[in-house]
């Protein structure tokens, strides 16, 4: 049975440190390995996580993970290919994982902007061909962005793709605005200051570069407050519900797409800054307020950025997508 991303990484990075490829003290990076890898970075944290656990890394007082079991002098480095031996022997990267999850954005990406101009039925059959993949993976494409809330099954179980309008839109807001605050108390318990740290100087760094960053980065800089941070609330039920309001976070990473729909000034860094900067305070409260707040902001932002979009672009059909009146 194949493994899963997360143990094949596993493996990967495991193999490398008892190797001695990756020397004791390296540092090891999300992002710079999910780039590396060319996957999210959920899998190379699960992978980290169970690498921590075996003791083969250890964590440090900064962010990432330092390879051996006790924190000394820290070896920071670009990591290559060659220090996992990506090039040498069939399956020792996770290629077909990539591979699927580049179709996985494309079909993202095209969904959302369709959903912009109407609603209509996805002929799953079509849409396999038109992307020349399996019906099993265009099944699990499908069922992953049902649980984003992108797509949905009718009262005939055919998938449907439902128009995103002002009304859609207010709903799934009221829905994050009446939730996300208080799941955020609740997180803020299990919030490791390191963890808030990080938050902290990627915003800061954010801050500092913008215009001149790509949609990649807004949609982890989303993720860092609207998933991971509120993942850490033990009610999973609560966190189920508004996993469904998660394709509202896919206008910036499928709008924003190239300069001319960065607005002027920074979208929302700042706001995620003050909820994290009062979570590193120890004011649960002032966060959860701090959050209410800029999920109001991010509602009208949201809006005017689709909007924008709808006048500004012509988007081709697909033949696997039928309009509904």
């Amino acid at each position: 049975m194949k493994k899963h991303l997360n143990d094949q990484l596993y493996d990967l990075i495991a193999s490398s440190i008892n190797k001695g490829r990756l020397k004791q003290g390296t540092l090891l990076l999300e992002g710079p390995l999910a780039e590396l890898f060319g996957v999210s970075r959920s899998p190379v944290r699960q992978a980290l996580v169970n690498l921590h656990e075996k003791g083969l890394i250890c964590t440090f007082d900064g962010r990432g993970y330092l390879v051996g079991a006790a924190p000394g002098e820290v070896l920071k480095r670009k990591l290559e290919p060659s220090d996992f031996k990506l090039s040498e022997g069939k399956g020792q990267t996770p290629r077909k994982t990539e591979s699927w999850k580049a179709v996985y954005d494309r079909i993202e990406r095209d969904l959302l902007h369709q959903s912009l101009f109407g609603t209509y039925h996805i002929n799953e059959l079509e849409l396999s061909r038109h992307y020349s993949i399996s019906r099993t993976v265009s099944s699990q494409v499908l069922t992953r962005l049902s649980l984003m809330g992108l797509v949905e099954r009718d009262e005939r179980s055919r998938w449907q793709l439902t128009q995103w309008d002002e009304e859609r839109l207010g709903e799934l807001y009221e829905v994050r605005r009446r939730l996300e605050p208080y799941v955020l108390m609740r997180a803020a318990e299990f919030l490791k200051p390191k963890q808030l740290d990080g938050y902290i100087e990627r915003l800061h760094h954010a801050i500092s570069i913008y215009p001149n960053m790509d949609s990649r980065q807004f949609d982890e800089l989303e993720s860092d407050l609207h998933i991971e941070t509120l993942g850490h609330c033990p009610n999973r039920q609560m966190l189920q519900i508004l996993r469904r309001t998660h394709a509202l976070l896919l206008s910036g990473k499928h709008i924003l797409l190239d300069k001319s729909y960065f607005p002027d000034e920074e979208p929302f860094f700042r706001e995620h800054l003050y909820i994290f900067e009062n979570l590193q305070a120890g004011r649960a409260d002032l966060a959860a307020r701090s959050m209410e707040e800029h999920l109001i902001i991010a509602e009208r932002k949201v809006q005017q950025r689709l909007a924008y979009f709808r006048e500004h672009n012509r988007i081709a059909a697909v033949p696997y997508l039928e309009r509904l009146a």
